[in-house]
């Protein structure tokens, strides 16, 4: 059987962000025979920053181009009354009375509409009729995997499915400034298959739309095997955190926390890998209430460096102070090389740091003393306790977020 995989993202293989796609790609290209990568929401004049298997084909749409189509787009689905049948009575009963509701379901139709004709016109030089099989595969469970059910529909090939993977802001409506996220039930009802990246995510899906459980599998996943961090050594702590700096990562609670820690007798080592609108004023802080310890914010990296990093530098703690997560894929890294992390309980983030087993867990509303307390107290355990966090992390990442594993299986359940 001859098969096509059309993979829709955001901006990969282009620019930077979605780095956590690199390691799934070539396994999703073993398992079809042709792998086409539609970016979606690109620079106008994009630079394809990560390298893609002999049989991609890669094809972008600028964000320009998106938003240019937007009225167009959104009049087509006038009068509003059900949105041309994706608004059924649970999603009218959803937006009623809510402006701001009602905007967000009309930008979410518009865009997905725009992202479904600059998509299906480019694959028309595709020749996607000559495949047995082809599955139309969307990253995130927001405006592009309705964009994947009518890409589906519109095919010829005579075995076609449409799938989509689920993270945290496409899943988590809670998390929205709304309260809301458009097309819940129409999606569950016409994709083939959402694959939350955790149980968490799994469990709110079939909870919240029992009539849909079947459609619903976690699909973990994963990083590469890089083998073990070194073994920390003398009586320095390092504390080691990876995270784009926004609003909702909330580096600065760690920052703060550190802080508190002037006269606990602790000798402190902080490296923060990433960037982001809040680096200048994390810089400042550190400049300011940190210059007791060691602190280097790194900024932006490559994830090779990345990785380079964990294998030469011996590293305590990872910590992560999120106030909303899917499974965030920098604690998986972690885990791999033995790390135990300080996380918040938010999203799947249990389902990796297991309390006293892998790392210990934080309420998702703490004060920085709470997190400093817990430094102190994972400062002071035994060094064989220490070990057995390693030994664990080390195996929980063996069994449940070896990415080769999880992807290959991944790409399997996916074909036509």
């Amino acid at each position: 059987m001859k098969t096509c995989l059309v993979l829709l993202t955001k901006t990969y293989p282009f620019d930077k962000g979605e780095e956590f796609i690199e390691d799934e790609v070539p396994l999703l290209a073993k398992a079809f025979d042709r792998l086409v990568i539609a970016a979606t929401s690109t620079s106008d004049a994009p630079e394809q920053t990560r390298s893609v298997p002999a049989n991609a084909t890669i094809l972008h749409i600028p964000a320009s181009r998106i938003k240019r189509a937007l009225p167009g787009a959104a009049l087509s689905y006038l009068p509003f009354t059900n949105c041309r049948g994706y608004a059924g009575p649970e999603e009218r009963a959803a937006v009623k009375g809510s402006l701001k509701r009602r905007g967000f379901l009309t930008y979410f139709l518009a865009k997905s509409e725009a992202v479904y004709r600059a998509v299906a016109e480019k694959l028309a030089d595709c020749n996607l009729e000559q495949y047995d099989g082809v599955t139309f595969y969307s990253y995130w469970f927001y405006d592009i995997a309705l964009a994947v059910v009518r890409l589906r529909d519109h095919c010829g090939a005579k075995a076609k499915r449409a799938v989509s993977r689920a993270h945290r802001y496409d899943l988590y409506a809670d998390r929205n400034a709304t309260g809301y996220l458009p097309l819940r039930p129409y999606l569950l009802e016409h994709l083939d298959r959402v694959y939350p990246c955790s149980a968490n995510g799994s469990n709110l899906l079939k909870k919240s739309y029992p009539a849909y459980q079947t459609k619903v599998e976690t699909a973990y996943l994963g990083t590469r095997d890089f083998g073990l961090s070194p073994e920390p050594q003398g009586d320095e702590l390092h504390i080691v955190s990876c995270c784009h700096i926004s609003p909702v990562k909330r580096v600065e609670l760690l920052a703060q926390a550190l802080s508190l820690l002037e006269d606990s007798g602790l000798k402190l080592h902080w490296t923060h890998f990433g960037g982001g609108d809040g680096l200048d004023a994390l810089k400042a802080y550190a400049k300011e209430h940190l210059s007791f310890m060691d602190c280097q914010l790194a900024g932006p990296i490559q994830n090779e460096a990345l990785m380079r990093y964990y294998q030469q530098h011996p590293a305590d703690l990872f910590i992560n102070t999120s106030s909303s997560e899917g499974l965030p894929v920098s604690i998986m890294e972690a885990c791999s090389f033995g790390i135990p992390a300080i996380a918040t309980d938010v999203g799947g983030t249990s389902e990796i740091v297991q309390d006293g087993k892998t790392g210990f867990l934080l309420p998702m509303e703490f004060a920085p003393n709470v997190l400093a307390e817990q430094i102190v107290a994972f400062s002071r355990l035994p060094q064989e306790q220490r070990q057995a966090l390693r030994a664990n992390c080390r195996k929980v990442w063996e069994e449940q977020f070896f990415g080769e594993r999880n992807f290959t299986r991944f790409a399997e359940a996916i074909r036509p």
